[in-house]
């Protein structure tokens, strides 16, 4: 069933105010409507229950609640009780469907379209302008991703916390076959060299080298849009492109890459839990979140990691960040609350305590930086400081449909691992099949 068109709900939710934000460094600007002129210390400490969802937010339980949000208002709003609604007890749509919609949800920039699609975003800019809130001290990447999401100044979501991408590697089975471990600055086409010394079938048991994990990791990594600046057509059929799904021909390639029982990705359980992956992608934010669930199996096994490898031509260059945000929901009833949460979140003292767990900061300290999860002793004697030394990639151009075309990149990819299809014809199939579902559902 085809989904209803988006651009009326982000008309709607525009009448709340529109004003655009200055450059990063300045305060926001003055407003151009009425918008909602709430002021969030109106809130009046009245008993609140501020119900929360977090969408793909890597907040798990209570335990990562109290991390992020209770703890941090718990002395200056102890009325208000925040209330985690777990992403594995109901979806957006059911939300929607019911009309049981949370006062707050915390999402990240790469899945933050389907919260605007669904018009479970309000905009900020009011509460932004009677706090004087600055973007001064924030890194400029995540103002940047937070504005990519609108064309007219609004502001669908504040950002708490930068995801940065990381190589996590298995030492034991480095060490199993006398190779060499992952080192910081490696190009890709090291790194897949460094793979195929590793991916060996040892005692009836397949030991894989690398998971890069799905191509849009390769290619935003690259800075590319999936779509042209209209949003209207895909740009799949590019050097760029073709640069990124060159580098997994050639990881597929390797004999045992890719399983016969058709699979060829694998993930960060089959990582930390079957430990037969020697090395994964992945996102400070993710992983520190899952090595706490791995010291309780009692299978901690011996593991570090190194800056995410880079282009040949773009050495020095991580992916663009992947932002976490929180939005406020446009028909909540406790909006006083959540701007005072929303408040306290981003105030300095709250980033120190929740950047010394498992979330990186957002601001732009770089000694707040050296404190990355320390309270979690998680990487104690870890190569954790190397992973923010990279720069990040800026972030293309966000559209409201690049996540729904990403899939016809997935399949390209797989086309690729299972058929043995060239690099040409998987992106050319790729781009006709995502300029046909956009014009659909236009």
């Amino acid at each position: 069933m085809k989904r209803k068109k988006t651009i009326p709900l982000l008309a709607t939710m525009s009448v709340l105010g529109t004003f655009v934000l200055a450059g990063c460094g300045n305060e926001a600007a003055t407003s151009e409507g009425k918008g909602d002129t709430v002021n969030p210390d109106a809130y009046n400490n009245e008993p609140t229950t501020l119900t929360i969802y977090s969408y793909n937010a890597s907040v798990l339980n209570e335990a990562d609640l109290e991390e992020l949000v209770t703890r941090a208002i718990k002395a200056k709003y102890p009325n208000i009780t925040p209330q985690l609604i777990p992403q594995s007890a109901t979806t957006l749509d059911k939300m929607v469907a019911s009309g049981e919609v949370p006062d707050m949800i915390l999402s990240t920039s790469y899945w933050y379209y389907d919260l605007l699609e669904r018009g479970l975003v309000s905009d900020l800019n009011s509460f932004i302008k009677n706090e004087k809130i600055s973007f001064s001290k924030f890194e400029p990447e995540a103002i940047d991703v937070m504005k990519s999401f609108s064309d007219k100044g609004e502001t669908f979501g504040m950002p708490y916390s930068i995801m940065y991408n990381m190589l996590i590697y298995n030492k034991d089975i480095f060490d199993k076959f006398a190779v060499p471990y992952p080192k910081d600055g490696m190009t890709w086409e090291e790194t897949i060299e460094l793979a195929k010394r590793v991916t060996r079938l040892d005692q009836g048991v397949q030991y894989v080298g690398l998971d890069i994990g799905p191509p849009t990791r390769l290619t935003r990594q690259l800075g590319l849009p999936a779509l042209d600046e209209k949003g209207e057509k895909a740009v799949f059929q590019t050097e760029g492109y073709k640069k990124a799904y060159s580098l997994l021909e050639k990881l597929y390639s390797i004999p045992g890459i890719v399983e016969p029982n058709k699979r060829y990705e694998y993930g960060i359980d089959f990582f930390l839990k079957d430990q037969k992956l020697a090395m994964y992608q992945f996102n400070t934010a993710a992983i520190t979140a899952r090595l706490p669930q791995l010291k309780q199996t009692g299978k901690d096994f011996n593991w570090d990691v190194v800056s995410l490898p880079t282009f040949e031509d773009k050495k020095g260059y991580s992916r663009e960040p992947e932002v976490q945000m929180a939005a406020v929901t446009p028909n909540s009833k406790n909006k006083k609350a959540a701007y005072a949460v929303i408040k306290t979140m981003i105030s300095e003292e709250a980033q120190r305590a929740m950047n010394r767990g498992s979330k990186a900061t957002v601001l732009a300290d770089p000694a707040m930086k050296k404190e990355y999860a320390l309270d979690t002793k998680l990487y104690e004697g870890k190569n954790i400081q190397n992973v923010f030394v990279p720069k990040l990639t800026k972030v293309p151009r966000q559209h409201k449909y690049d996540i729904k075309v990403y899939p016809f990149l997935n399949e390209a990819a797989k086309k690729i691992a299972y058929e043995k299809k060239d690099v040409n014809t998987v992106l050319r199939e790729a781009e006709e099949k995502a300029d046909k579902w956009i014009q659909e559902n236009k």
